[in-house]
């Protein structure tokens, strides 16, 4: 068995919608075109909004190993070879801690991510008295509710707590918190310093506007989707999820 060569570029890439069609399976083509670039030295960097352990169960699909996670949007960063965690980004007590009061005070299901642990907390009886110790260490906060309920509590919510925080609704009942540092961009720049790798050798994927600055970072940028996001119109080019693998093999040509 031969050692993997040498590192001479990185692919950043999502999961979600970019690599990974809505089955869960791989899209087409994209195990083979993974192993190619790997073999030539052009590693997979993963990008993604999944916690550490969600993203590690959904990268055996590509039958490949990347040299780092990139986690909560970037709240956490790991490095594969080490297991070192080169950044880790809490939501400031008083913030954590106030945000989970009301949000349980209002109706609200809380879910904690502290690392890589999750811990659920249901809402409190109608008017029942929370006794919440402070809450550190917490990475991300996930509330969950009726739709109506979600966004006629958010205004109050953000306006208390937005200060320094990201707070991302779907509109459709799911409001995600993190650090206000979160961001692939930045954790790309990060790793990429890390490993030696020039940013005019990244090549980064992704398809919706929570992949932005990742794109906007790395020298070469695909926006995937039918039609991708129109956040990334910037991107270098835009092509379909089908078209991904070919996409990601004119691109590492284009480094050489």
């Amino acid at each position: 068995m031969t050692d993997r060569p040498q590192i001479t570029a990185l692919l950043a890439c999502d999961l979600d919608g970019t690599l990974i069609a809505k089955d869960q399976a791989p899209v087409a083509g994209i195990v083979e075109a993974l192993a190619a670039l790997d073999a030539r030295g052009a590693r997979l960097v993963v990008c993604t909004g999944r916690p550490l352990h969600s993203a590690v169960k959904a990268i055996a699909v590509l039958q490949t190993g990347p040299v780092a996670y990139v986690c909560y949007h970037g709240a956490l960063v790991v490095e594969v070879t080490t297991g070192e965690w080169l950044r880790h980004l809490t939501i400031p007590v008083d913030a954590a801690t106030g945000i989970v009061r009301e949000a349980l005070e209002i109706g609200l299901t809380v879910t904690l991510y502290d690392g890589d642990e999750r811990r659920e907390m249901a809402p409190a009886a109608c008017g029942a008295a929370l006794d919440l110790p402070a809450l550190s260490g917490v990475t991300r906060i996930v509330l969950t509710g009726a739709p109506a309920l979600v966004a006629e509590s958010l205004p109050s919510l953000a306006a208390t707590w937005r200060a320094g925080l990201r707070m991302d609704y779907d509109g459709d009942g799911i409001v995600d918190v993190l650090h206000g540092g979160a961001d692939k961009g930045d954790a790309l720049r990060l790793v990429a310093a890390r490993l030696a790798v020039p940013l005019a050798r990244v090549i980064a994927c992704g398809d919706s506007a929570a992949d932005e600055s990742l794109l906007r970072t790395a020298g070469v940028s695909i926006a995937v989707g039918d039609p991708p996001d129109a956040a990334l119109s910037h991107a270098d080019e835009q092509v379909t999820q089908d078209g991904l693998a070919e996409a990601l093999r004119r691109a590492a040509e284009s480094l050489r």
